[in-house]
């Protein structure tokens, strides 16, 4: 079955395109279907989190790429899962992608990052100025 947005209106949920029109027509009347309801993801609080491993990339000189950042920040916040291998455990950092987490979880993933540059990447940095940054960082980039 094809995964869709559909919007309440008042005690009913509406498919919001011609996807999920389709998608209604292949449910039969009465027919019994299983939901998983997510908020999906605001793009502009992706480019926000970007925006500020960007002001990090530009103000050191120790990580390579951004992937690196991310991995580490990642690590760092204990958003990872862990691999036994005969050598021990290893920790694998896990997908940020719109498909692994819905806003929600995005949001406190942020929040936990934004935590850990405040206080081991910068730190003393107030939680303030960094989302000054960061708003400077993406009008520079022509995204509100």
């Amino acid at each position: 079955m094809a995964t869709f947005l559909v919007v309440k209106k008042m005690k009913s949920l509406h498919p919001m395109d011609e996807v999920g029109e389709s998608a209604m027509r292949n449910i039969g009347q009465g027919e019994i279907v299983s939901i998983e309801v997510k908020r999906p993801r605001n793009i502009q609080f992706h480019r926000k989190f970007f925006a500020m491993l960007s002001i990090i990339m530009d103000n050191q000189d120790y990580y390579k790429s951004i992937d690196d950042l991310l991995d580490v920040c990642k690590l760092r916040i204990g958003h990872c899962r862990t691999v036994v291998t005969k050598d021990g455990e290893v920790q694998i950092p896990k997908s940020i992608s719109f498909a692994a987490m819905d806003n929600a979880a995005f949001s406190e993933f942020y929040d936990r990052a934004c935590h850990w540059v405040a206080s081991e990447v910068v730190p003393g940095l107030k939680r303030h100025d960094l989302d000054e940054e960061v708003e400077a960082r993406l009008m520079e980039f022509g995204s509100p």
